[in-house]
């Protein structure tokens, strides 16, 4: 393409005399640093400092003036370029990467359907049916997609399902086979699945033992109830009103048979009745 598309005739002629000014601006800061402020010199800071503010912005504005007039040729340039060029050129690069993109993912979807068939083939000789493609993690790359035959990525999915297998193979030699296998399925981690059931079995057994801990007083507690409420008659109670009644038992139990049983069922009523607030004799 030719360097003459693009030209540049006229450089912009800037004419300043800003090295006059260099030193004026150094004694401006010379002085500055250079006074001294206290409650009786402030006023005079203040006015050394806005007459250095407004000759500043003076000199400012013209610095800024002499910007746009340079900038203005360029800008033009600018609109006319993206109109001749740029818009032009991002439609062509937008149809070519749309176009690259279509047939790069058809590619890639090919063979992924081809990794897929060896994946279950895979599975079928290791009997893993519930195995599923997605979960081997496998990423097709325009490298592999352009192979007639990934190599690379076939060997990921067949370590990928020997490991998998390898892993039933060892749950299926050990106790709860079956509850190990549920835990495996969900992250294939065999380490973990392992620890996971053995920590729930733990568990079990500890709550089993507590619980057959609890029930021979549980059986005592209960009996002891069961012997009170035979002793003591039915009462009626009013549906109207909850009035108090006197209930008076005779027992002629022997001496150890006082002693053995009615003794401790005695306290235990006692224990009932104060905790209820019921008087007694």
């Amino acid at each position: 393409m030719s360097d003459q598309l693009i030209q540049v005739v006229q450089l912009p002629v800037i004419e300043e005399q800003l090295r006059t000014l260099k030193d004026r601006w150094e004694q401006r800061a010379l002085d500055a640093e250079a006074m001294v402020c206290t409650t009786d010199t402030i006023q005079s800071v203040k006015a050394f400092r806005a007459e250095t503010r407004k000759e500043f912005d003076e000199v400012e504005a013209l610095r800024k003036k002499t910007k746009q007039a340079v900038m203005e040729p360029y800008n033009r340039f600018e609109e006319i370029y993206k109109e001749c060029v740029t818009t032009a050129f991002q439609r062509a690069d937008s149809a070519c990467s749309r176009k690259v993109s279509e047939v790069e993912q058809d590619m890639k979807q090919r063979c992924e359907d081809g990794l897929r068939d060896y994946f279950a083939e895979l599975c079928s000789v290791h009997h893993l049916d519930w195995l599923t493609y997605e979960r081997a993690g496998i990423k097709v790359d325009m490298a592999s997609a352009r192979c007639k035959t990934p190599k690379k990525l076939r060997e990921q999915l067949a370590a990928f399902v020997a490991g998998v297998s390898a892993g039933v193979d060892m749950i299926d030699s050990m106790d709860h086979a079956a509850e190990i296998m549920v835990e495996f399925k969900k992250h294939l981690d065999t380490t973990r699945a392992i620890c996971d059931v053995a920590e729930r079995h733990r568990l079990i057994t500890e709550q089993e033992t507590e619980q057959e801990n609890q029930n021979p007083e549980q059986e005592r507690e209960t009996e002891m109830v069961r012997r009170i409420e035979a002793l003591a008659p039915p009462v009626a109670i009013s549906s109207s009103e909850d009035k108090t009644i006197r209930v008076r038992l005779i027992l002629h139990p022997t001496k150890s048979q006082f002693e053995g049983k009615i003794k401790p069922i005695m306290k235990q009523l006692k224990e009932i009745c104060d905790m209820e607030g019921i008087k007694y004799e």
